[in-house]
């Protein structure tokens, strides 16, 4: 799709003869009030919609589409012009009647949608179904409008890196939807792997890893999900299962470890909190310490451990870091970071420049986490001279929240790991609030091949023969 040539500051394309006509009555009449009104035109065009092409991932039908100039912007938006205000007054009016019109056949259609060519490379399309909550269409209008206006004008901005990082099938071509946070882009593998996700955790356990996701570029329809699967050799048996997440794993052990760490916790401890008594605990009551101490331990060591697991995963195979010290540079593969990187430095030097992230020892967690590893290094490299304070330490209130936060520093990388490497999305574990997973493509020919080999079709017939 092209983007159409106007001298105006918008256009309006709409497929019925009836509806050019009602623009111009209720709506370009109405504005002409003013000493310079919003210059509108009006093109009937074809009923063929060009993104019927994108409906295997995406419906965005609607009854006209608004395109926008940067002319509209220069001497409407920006300088708030009184033409651009009685623009929007009037435009609410106008839209009444097509409001009512926007079912058809049990479809729903948005009225309009707008578009506009960013910088010569992007055309923005900016969906209006469906629509939120107490919201009004004017009023999500004016925000793609403002939108727009800084989009425009910003060299840089968020939602302008992640228009630019957006897949797109054809033609540059960028959705965008409105929610509670504003206008953000799709990126339809994320929304095809949203709509597979749902499916496929039907029936499966949450620890088990991403599947592999591969979508036929030319229709999203057809695809292949391929399951991590292990044999796993034991005893002269074997056992295939799906590859767990060690994340997960590791995880859910420092969960359920914590949660009956603190029924001890609750029944023994804050009850002195309450009345001074339990100094001298009887030995059947020492025998629930020493059973508390051995699983806040195990919650301790998984929660540490379920974070070295996620640092792993978040450095690619191939990535190199390099360091220098009098003149003779040093090269470290993935492998060597992995064994010779303490995780505190993992996350400050390498992993921050993987995923962009800020300086994580600035973050709210940083304290918790660097309690975390103080303790699990104790607990692993025991020293007698300082036991009786790691005891004492296991049994402070803070023990939870420093456990707990692992799932915090988890769930800050997967953020970044959604905006900027979606790639990692499927090492990424499940229940972590970024479930989804970036599909891979393939062309049509590989998956016709593909799938013939898969279903054991004999690629020497013709399709005359299959048939």
């Amino acid at each position: 799709m092209n983007y159409p040539t106007f001298d105006t500051d918008l256009l309006i394309q709409t497929d019925r003869e009836e509806f050019k006509l009602y623009i111009e009555k209720v709506l370009i009449e109405n504005l002409n009030t003013k000493e310079t009104p919003v210059g509108i035109t009006v093109d009937v065009t074809s009923s063929d919609n060009p993104d019927i092409e994108d409906r295997d991932w995406i419906y965005n039908a609607s009854l006209f589409d608004i395109y926008i100039s940067v002319s509209l912007i220069k001497k409407h938006i920006v300088p708030d012009s009184k033409g651009y205000a009685d623009f929007l007054e009037k435009f609410d009016s106008f839209l009444e009647i097509f409001k009512s019109m926007s079912k058809i056949d049990g479809l729903e259609l948005a009225p309009f949608s707008i578009h506009f060519e960013l910088e010569n490379t992007y055309i923005l399309k900016f969906l209006f179904h469906p629509l939120p909550e107490n919201t009004d269409y004017v009023t999500i209008m004016a925000s793609a409008l403002d939108t727009i206006s800084h989009l425009h004008q910003e060299k840089e901005n968020e939602l302008k890196t992640a228009i630019q990082n957006s897949y797109s099938r054809r033609n540059n071509k960028k959705y965008l939807t409105f929610s509670d946070d504003g206008w953000k882009v799709l990126n339809p593998l994320l929304e095809i792997g949203k709509e597979i996700t749902k499916d496929y955790r039907k029936d499966r356990d949450w620890r088990v890893k991403k599947p592999h996701i591969m979508l036929n570029q030319d229709n999203f329809t057809q695809r292949f999900i391929l399951d991590s699967n292990w044999v796993l050799v034991f005893d002269h048996l074997e056992t295939m299962l799906i590859q767990p997440n060690d994340v997960a794993l590791y995880s859910n052990i420092a969960d359920r470890c914590l949660n009956q760490a603190l029924e001890f916790y609750e029944k023994v401890i804050l009850p002195r909190h309450k009345q001074w008594h339990g100094s001298f605990p009887p030995l059947e009551i020492q025998k629930e310490y020493y059973d508390y101490f051995e699983i806040i331990i195990e919650a301790v060591i998984f929660a540490y451990t379920a974070l070295e697991a996620f640092a792993n995963i978040c450095i690619p195979s191939g990535w190199e870091y390099q360091t220098e010290a009098n003149g003779v540079k040093t090269i470290y593969s993935k492998e060597a970071i992995e064994r010779k990187f303490p995780l505190r430095e993992k996350f400050k030097k390498i992993i921050r420049t993987i995923l962009n992230t800020p300086d994580p020892s600035r973050e709210d967690w940083w304290i918790s986490f660097t309690e975390l590893e103080n303790l699990r290094n104790e607990i692993i490299h025991t020293k007698q001279s300082k036991s009786e304070e790691r005891y004492a330490k296991l049994l402070s209130e803070s023990i939870f929240n420093i456990v707990r936060n692992h799932k915090n520093i988890i769930k800050f990388y997967g953020e970044h790991i959604s905006r900027y490497k979606t790639e990692l999305l499927e090492e990424f574990p499940y229940e972590f609030d970024y479930d989804d997973v970036n599909p891979g493509l393939m062309t049509d020919k590989n998956y016709l091949e593909s799938y013939k080999s898969i279903h054991n079709i004999n690629l020497d017939k013709s399709d005359e023969e299959e048939e």
